[in-house]
């Protein structure tokens, strides 16, 4: 008699068991179908996402290699303004230096000029009275 009570005892056990893990196997099957869904709706909605941001990270390169291609035509341009303010000065000082000396022989040459024009006229006017 103990044996038929264990066996009823196991059967109902059992029978238990499985009125409870039916629905809790159900259950997990919905929620694994759930994430299924969820995951395959994500990825749809990440991947046009994750090409944005590439074409962006993209753009953004290029745009910072223009940036500095022109940051390096502003360095070379500055350079040479500066070099050009140098030679500007040099020119500056070389005329400053040499200038009083290009003024006198100028003034020189055309006072020399004038003096010869003049002797020359005075001996045209003499040899045309004569």
């Amino acid at each position: 008699m103990t044996e038929i009570i264990s066996t009823i005892a196991l059967v109902l056990i059992s029978v238990i068991m499985i009125v409870f893990w039916i629905p809790a196997i159900l259950q997990i099957k919905k929620t694994a179908k759930a994430v299924e869904d969820f995951l395959k709706t994500t990825q749809e909605n990440l991947n046009p996402l994750l090409s944005e941001i590439r074409e962006s990270a993209e753009h953004i390169n290029k745009t910072v290699a223009r940036i500095e291609d022109s940051v390096k035509n502003v360095q070379r341009l500055t350079s040479a303004v500066g070099e050009t303010g140098a030679m500007v000065d040099e020119v500056n000082n070389l005329i400053k230096r040499t200038g009083l000396s290009v003024t006198v022989k100028t003034a020189s040459l055309g006072i020399g000029i004038k003096t010869a024009l003049g002797v020359l006229a005075k001996g045209l006017l003499k040899k045309r009275d004569e």
